[in-house]
């Protein structure tokens, strides 16, 4: 099951800090194992751009001190859309860069950047996006808000996939290959074609079965074992 990027965005006017910026940022998801897609842009209009072109990221990391639009004034902008996404601060004017709370700042990194502090703030992004992250699925009715970490396994039941969790059950009408979509990243491997199973629960791994933490067997099919093995394996390290 291909993992969704993690995409981080440096914001910065100095060509020399940019690079650098990237350069950590690219060593530390590297040692953290993060799969993440660093784009870096010159000023704040160009990112502005890239959002208008349908690009998303999951955090993003800015000067505050930059012409025309500066740190404050892009996540002024951003904020005013209704944009969450996680803004870390960089800048040689702390005093700038403090003010960082008026617009919901995760972090403020002063320059020269220590690597330490470029770590903890990407792994708490990262952290953060895969625990908050909640998805929309129809329902009878309605729609459910249900968080993917919540879910145990998905299973196919005549024209609709049941969703357990573990307090309750319930159906969508969503294919369990729109629900594999929607749960790329977040821990679950496709180990039969009607289970669709989260890691996080599974207690044993066998050659035809998955034992899970609530007593319950799924089935794995001989034509998945070997990326199921690969891709739980990867996900216990990390």
């Amino acid at each position: 099951m291909k993992v969704q990027p993690f995409y981080i965005a440096v914001c910065d006017d100095d060509e020399k800090d940019r690079k650098e910026i990237a350069e950590m940022a690219e060593q530390i998801c590297e040692m953290e194992k993060i799969d993440a897609e660093i784009i870096c842009f010159a000023d704040g209009n160009l990112f502005l751009q890239e959002l208008k072109n349908g690009m998303s990221f999951d955090m993003l990391f800015l000067d505050v001190m930059m012409p025309e639009m500066d740190g404050m004034k892009l996540s002024r902008y951003l904020r005013s859309e209704k944009q969450d996404l996680p803004i870390v601060f960089i800048s040689s004017n702390r005093d700038m860069a403090l003010r960082g709370y008026e617009v919901s700042a995760v972090r403020y990194l002063a320059k020269p950047l220590e690597k330490e502090y470029l770590r903890e703030a990407i792994v708490f992004c990262y952290g953060d996006k895969n625990k908050k992250k909640e998805l929309l699925f129809p329902i009878t009715g309605g729609i459910r808000k249900v968080s993917p970490e919540e879910i145990i396994y998905v299973e196919i039941r005549g024209r609709k996939s049941h969703i357990t969790q573990e307090q309750e059950e319930w159906d969508t009408a969503l294919s369990i290959d729109r629900l594999g979509e929607m749960l790329s990243g977040s821990g679950f491997v496709r180990c039969h074609q009607s289970f669709l199973v989260n890691c996080r629960f599974i207690r044993t791994l066998r050659t035809a079965q998955i034992e899970l933490v609530n007593g319950v067997y799924i089935p794995v099919s001989k034509y998945r074992i070997k990326e199921v093995r690969r891709y739980f394996f990867e996900y216990m390290e990390g």
